[in-house]
């Protein structure tokens, strides 16, 4: 599975009264496994001319940002579109062009660095290009990495 999780910043704020307060901002940072597979749907060529992440950014910025380029990326943006489930409302909108038309479709709302995660890895599941994304910077060498689930479960004490 694809491999991501989030980034997540804590910022320190001095008030007048001496006191500190943290607030917590989830931002998910993804990066872009160029020498992976990139699957039967996407151009590896394409793929290579990507960034080399995503963020660290808001989760929706980010979330719109990689999925973007996983339409833009692709053999037909159509097949990317049949992934993608319409009729959401508030999200970040994707687009593309296919069938002589421009077509548009909105992303759900995100209100969590997890569901990021979990959208992008059923996304490269149905894509078929599991390590296209992580959390870490990918060696040109190694392109696995562990699972945003086993992510959470080995580190559950560290961001509370």
């Amino acid at each position: 599975l694809s491999a991501l999780k989030a980034c997540m910043l804590v910022h320190l704020l001095e008030l007048t009264n001496g006191l500190h307060f943290f607030f917590f901002f989830f931002l998910v940072c993804v990066y872009v496994n160029k020498h992976g597979n990139s699957g039967p749907h996407l151009d590896k060529k394409k793929v290579q001319q990507l960034p080399d992440h995503f963020g660290p950014g808001p989760v929706n910025v980010v979330l719109q940002q990689a999925v973007q380029a996983c339409v833009d990326c692709a053999y037909q943006s159509k097949t990317v579109f049949g992934f993608l489930k319409s009729g959401h409302h508030g999200g970040e909108m994707i687009t593309a062009s296919f069938d002589g038309e421009k077509h548009a479709i909105n992303l759900p709302s995100v209100n969590s660095a997890s569901f990021v995660l979990r959208f992008l890895e059923k996304l490269c599941h149905s894509l078929q290009c599991d390590n296209l994304f992580s959390s870490q910077p990918f060696s040109p060498y190694v392109g696995c990495a562990h699972s945003p689930t086993e992510y959470d479960r080995n580190n559950e004490g560290e961001m509370k």
